[in-house]
C-alpha cells in the first residue's frame, strides 16, 4: 500500500513540474521565443541551454519539448 501512495505521489509531483514547463513553453512559443531546451528523462530535469549544456542529452525547441510532454 505504501508503494501505491508513493508512485501516486510522484506522478501528482511530476504532473505539476509538467504543468509547470508547459506555461513556460507555451509563452515561450507564443513570444516566438529563440530558446533551446534539454530534458533529462531519468531525472526530471528542464534546462533551458545557455552555458551549461551536457553532449548526453536530446535538445528540443520549446514546441518539440511540449509536444513530447503531450505524448
Amino acid at each position: 500500500m505504501e508503494s501505491i501512495v508513493k508512485i501516486n505521489y510522484l506522478k501528482a509531483l511530476n504532473k505539476m513540474t509538467y504543468n509547470n514547463i508547459k506555461k513556460i513553453l507555451k509563452k515561450q512559443i507564443e513570444n516566438n521565443v529563440n530558446a533551446l531546451w534539454t530534458f533529462n528523462e531519468e531525472q526530471k530535469e528542464f534546462t533551458q541551454i545557455y552555458q551549461n549544456y551536457n553532449n548526453n542529452l536530446t535538445i528540443y525547441t520549446p514546441q518539440q519539448l511540449l509536444d513530447k510532454l503531450k505524448q
